[in-house]
């Protein structure tokens, strides 16, 4: 397999050229091609990478990681894609455990443990985030927003028009590989850490809104009925132990339980529709990706 590896960069000059020189420093070094975007940076990023021997790809401003991640991916001759950030919390030397287990899985990501360095607050909001997604796709995950993995060509490049232009991409492929049945694998990364002086470009709050809203997105466009039946479900039994309270206590059915049981069977048949319009979506895609 050729390997490209695609690093998105923005303002890290004092990082970039290490981490390529590191790559470099690999034993199969020789047959990767290592592919920096650098998104609109103010300091001397792109020079950092060229010079260490890395191929850069230029953003005239920045755009985002999405975006980066997109514009390296497009430039790559590679089978395999191979994505880790340039702040240097991610270990060149652990580009071969990514790559490994590749043959049978379609990704394999570079799993955060207990022991890497993520405050005490993202660590909680990674978890709710996790335990969101994991009953969405009725799947296991180890890390939601790894930005450590590797992906098969084919992959990347059938669900890339998905990616939102900034965060997240890993929560987008993440979902949308295990929701169109593809095979995902987790590899425990222990002490994945920030380099001193890196700051995140990841907010909280606003993002974790985001993150949801991404997640919510790729269900409704795989599995509907995962969102809708549940809403259903939740307005009939609502509206029908109103119609209970109304019958026998008040002796007459009120406009709210109409309305309500009214509700419950809307959404169910929504639902049966945006299923059928989502499985209709996804063949034309697929045909279309074939035939390119």
């Amino acid at each position: 397999m050729r390997v490209s590896i695609i690093i998105p960069a923005y303002n890290e000059a004092d990082n970039v050229g290490d981490i390529v020189a590191r790559i470099r420093a690999q034993p199969a070094a020789a047959d990767w091609e290592i592919v920096v975007v650098d998104d609109g940076s103010a300091d001397a990023t792109a020079d950092a990478a060229e010079t260490a021997g890395a191929r850069v790809v230029r953003h005239p401003y920045n755009l985002g990681n999405g975006a980066s991640v997109k514009s390296g991916a497009s430039a790559a001759s590679g089978d395999v894609f191979v994505f880790m950030d340039a702040d240097g919390q991610h270990r060149p030397e652990d580009i071969e455990k990514l790559l490994e287990p590749l043959g049978e899985f379609d990704m394999v990501v570079g799993a955060r443990t207990g022991e890497s360095d993520v405050s005490r607050f993202r660590a909680v909001g990674n978890a709710l985030l996790i335990r969101l997604a994991e009953f969405l796709v009725e799947r296991h995950i180890d890390d939601l927003t790894s930005g450590f993995r590797a992906v098969k060509r084919e992959c990347f490049e059938e669900f890339s028009h998905l990616f939102p232009q900034r965060y997240s991409y890993p929560t987008t492929i993440t979902m949308a590989l295990f929701s169109a049945g593809r095979f995902v694998k987790y590899v425990p990364m222990p002490g994945i850490r920030r380099r001193q002086g890196g700051v995140s470009g990841i907010q909280p709050f606003r993002d974790g809104f985001r993150f949801m809203a991404i997640m919510l997105r790729m269900i409704v466009l795989f599995n509907p009925m995962k969102i809708f039946l549940p809403l259903a479900v939740l307005a009939a039994v609502y509206g029908l132990a109103n119609g209970l309270h109304d019958i026998f206590v008040l002796w007459k059915l009120t406009a709210s339980t109409v309305l309500t049981i009214v509700l419950g069977a809307f959404l169910f048949f929504f639902g049966i529709v945006a299923d059928q319009l989502s499985k209709v979506r996804r063949e034309l895609h697929s045909l279309l990706h074939k035939l390119k």
